[in-house]
């Protein structure tokens, strides 16, 4: 059956600039679903997770979490207040969250080559689900080969395939490449949502905001292409 016209609803073509190991990027991740499902009769919503290094210098290994964060927000007050933020925003975005599950930093290089290998297979959005609620809700060190494998397989995705990616040199280029580019075409904060490769914001906003936003940006890029 083909749409007419009028049935046909213009495409929005959504990148989402995050990191796994960001906890603001799985709220706006599940934000973003309850936002899409909120437009989905106005809109065809195509997300595309891209990848963006929080922390760059991790090492392979990684490192204790709760070390690191306490010499980057040496302030107890502070860490607590964070944690409880993204709690309450972790309920508007329709789960529960807690931050201090995972106790290990990993390095995300590997991580996010999973991620764009599965964009290929179509199988993307399940990936990076899958890849989140394992690190945040199970405390997975989604640094490892074999970690990330078993997530892989979970997925649907040919373990082989995966195993095979993730020691491949040009694949984790290719990530850091791109990394490096959006830090250097100015997003400093994650999760950022590019629409049609042109209008973006960042932040994980509650989903009827980050709905608006994403009308927002439509609106504008209409004006821009008429």
């Amino acid at each position: 059956m083909t749409e007419t016209p009028q049935q046909s609803r213009p495409r929005l073509l959504v990148d989402i600039v995050s990191d796994p190991v960001c906890p603001w990027c799985y709220v706006g991740f599940k934000a973003f679903q309850l936002a899409r499902d909120r437009i989905s009769s106005e809109f065809q919503v195509l997300p595309r997770v891209r990848a963006y290094l929080l922390n760059p210098d991790t090492p392979a290994s990684g490192v204790d979490r709760a070390a690191y964060y306490e010499k980057k927000f040496p302030d107890a007050a502070q860490r607590d207040t964070m944690r409880m933020q993204l709690q309450a925003a972790a309920l508007g975005a329709g789960f529960k969250f807690d931050p201090s599950i995972p106790k290990h930093l990993p390095n995300t290089t590997k991580a996010h080559q999973l991620i764009r290998l599965s964009h290929f297979d179509g199988a993307q959005e399940r990936l990076v689900e899958n890849l989140y609620s394992a690190f945040w809700d199970d405390g997975v060190d989604i640094g490892d080969d074999d970690a990330l494998i078993a997530i892989a397989k979970a997925t649907g995705l040919d373990a082989d395939n995966a195993r095979r990616d993730l020691q491949d040199a040009k694949s984790k280029n290719t990530v850091l490449a791109e990394a490096e580019a959006f830090r250097r075409a100015g997003v400093s904060g994650v999760p950022t949502f590019i629409v049609n490769e042109r209008d973006g914001f960042s932040g994980a906003m509650p989903p009827d905001r980050m709905a608006e936003a994403f009308r927002d940006a439509a609106k504008d890029l209409h004006r821009h292409t008429h």
